[in-house]
């Protein structure tokens, strides 16, 4: 399982630095076309805006992964190392679920537009929606690790 982790987390990050490049590019490009050649190209505003989705969603996912995700202190920093063990995992079970959640309606919804096209990138929305699934299985994976790692054990900081 710890192969499977590293090469995930690698694609992951992957992902993360092509889909931001991306973004930074077709939001720069769209500045140059409106401010310098007062004309602005119709398409880079709608792959920003995919593109932020699917930043978005893996970023979320990495914050996952290194357990940065923005949290109330209050409760764990007044319970026992235990009690934080089991509340780790209680956190960890109902990511689970919600994963599972988006997993499957997702793909339901990545499925049912697959025939519908952007307006103007003409793209299968599918690709869109599809962040919502990959999402899910990404979070599956990043907890059911953490469930089954001896690092569940460590102090909730």
């Amino acid at each position: 399982m710890e192969k499977a982790y590293n090469i995930v987390t690698k694609f992951l990050k992957f992902a993360i630095v092509v889909v931001f490049s991306i973004l930074v590019a077709s939001c720069v490009l769209q500045v140059f076309t409106r401010f310098v050649l007062n004309s602005s190209l119709s398409w880079t505003e709608e792959l920003a805006r995919y593109t932020f989705i699917w930043a978005n969603m893996l970023g979320a996912i990495l914050c996952t992964k290194n357990k940065s995700n923005a949290t109330v202190s209050v409760i764990t920093d007044n319970i026992s190392h235990e009690n934080q063990i089991v509340l780790r995992k209680i956190v960890n079970i109902l990511s689970i679920l919600i994963g599972f959640i988006l997993l499957f309606y997702g793909t339901k919804v990545a499925w049912a537009v697959r025939t519908q096209l952007s307006p103007a990138l003409r793209i299968s929305m599918s690709f869109v929606y599809g962040a919502a699934p990959i999402f899910g299985a990404l979070l599956i994976f990043y907890c059911v690790y953490d469930l089954c790692s001896a690092k569940t054990n460590e102090v909730i900081k």
